[in-house]
């Protein structure tokens, strides 16, 4: 009987709500109609438990739902095969997560259906380290993720994250979703989503606003280190590290409250921050990695036809991180790009400095790898295979 869905008309109104509510509790499919109008209001819905509310948000349906026939073709028009799936999205439009990949995987789903399945993106849904709950919870259909944002709900994932590792977005991206296919997935750590594809930014550096040639110069440097490893990493190297989601770095760099941050180049242009750290450190063998992932809801996959299910199955997985991770390398130029424009000085961090960071990360590998195993998995093989097939994509792409 649960398996049922309904269609409640008249979802707004004092006695549809607490149908609605009904229905809901009692773990029912179901979606409401609710009559458009300009102020976005769904009426008596809007009075229901927060918890129920969000588990309906993704179920409202407009319509004017004034005659029988009006709601017959509201019906009509939600039953014809044709599915948008929402995006909850952040950073820039001009990101090239916005700008490049979900265009990307939006034609390649049309093009898959016939035209029936297709990707809206919406900002500003929910913050970036509320973006997985939010999903989980049916506010949107997909989203993208930075797994250090969920703090205790994703260990493994931290592997793609670990220092030395060298490597640009597209060999990480694709070795990160095949070390997660292989030995991480069994953790069971996502709850109530899809992971459609795991991937990387490129190379991580130190940018700050004052001249910086050294590792032991950043101790005591207000960073903006993001979450993850990349905390670890920073208190590692004695920076006084600073916590703040990805769009507000510029904010807190330009107001003082921070002096530099851990960024790959690629935010050099999405994130404005050549026009404030016009100094970057970088380390050749690999200073950090952030680690995302384009998950789906649960319902939103299981409730698809199974030809669109086919659709989002024949895009998931190893490829889709590969065009990814294509994608944030091509970001990378932009970024170099835009940084030149600023007349920004890299300094490559010499062989002494690399031979210092390398025994400052010792105890930061030697802690992830022992959560890692705490939660049943061989961390010791899954680094080594991530390594190994790094190494893999980098002969396969000709880099």
């Amino acid at each position: 009987m649960k398996s049922k869905k309904f269609i409640v008309t008249g979802g707004y109104g004092f006695i549809g709500s607490h149908l609605v509510e009904f229905l809901v509790r009692k773990e029912f499919k179901v979606k409401a109609l609710v009559q458009y109008n300009s102020f976005n209001s769904w009426g008596w819905l809007e009075t229901l438990d927060k918890k129920i509310l969000r588990k309906i948000m993704k179920k409202i349906l407009y319509g004017i739902s004034v005659s029988i026939i009006s709601t017959l073709l509201s019906v009509s028009a939600f039953a014809d095969g044709h599915k948008t799936l929402t995006v909850a999205s952040w950073a820039a439009p001009f990101h090239t997560q916005n700008e490049n990949v979900f265009p990307w995987m939006n034609k390649e789903l049309m093009s898959c259906s016939g035209g029936t399945l297709g990707l809206k993106v919406e900002y500003g849904l929910a913050p970036p380290p509320a973006l997985y709950d939010s999903i989980r919870d049916g506010v949107a259909d997909m989203t993208w993720i930075v797994y250090g944002y969920t703090p205790g709900k994703f260990v493994t994932t931290m592997i793609a994250e670990l220092p030395l590792i060298p490597g640009n977005a597209q060999e990480k991206s694709v070795a990160f979703q095949k070390t997660y296919e292989k030995y991480l997935e069994a953790a069971g750590e996502a709850k109530g989503v899809q992971i459609l594809a795991n991937f990387t930014h490129g190379p991580g550096m130190a940018n700050t606003v004052k001249k910086v040639t050294s590792y032991k110069e950043l101790e005591g440097v207000k960073m903006r280190v993001g979450g993850g490893v990349a905390n670890a990493i920073g208190t590692a190297l004695g920076v006084a590290g600073v916590n703040a989601p990805a769009p507000k770095v510029y904010e807190i760099i330009s107001g003082g409250v921070a002096d530099g941050v851990m960024f790959p180049f690629e935010t050099m242009h999405a994130f404005k921050i050549a026009e404030l750290a016009k100094y970057s450190l970088h380390n050749p063998d690999g200073m950090y990695t952030t680690a995302f992932a384009v998950i789906m809801n649960n319902d939103s996959y299981n409730d698809l036809s199974a030809a669109h299910k086919k659709c989002i199955d024949d895009m998931r997985g190893v490829s889709l991180s590969r065009t990814i991770g294509n994608y944030w390398d091509q970001a990378d130029e932009v970024g170099k790009a835009s940084a030149a424009e600023y007349n920004h000085e890299l300094t490559v961090a010499n062989n002494d400095e690399r031979q210092y960071f390398k025994a400052k990360m010792g105890p930061v590998i030697d802690d992830v790898i022992g959560k890692i195993n705490a939660v049943g998995v061989d961390a010791s093989a899954a680094l080594a295979y991530f390594k190994e097939e790094v190494k893999v994509e980098n002969m396969l792409s000709g880099n």
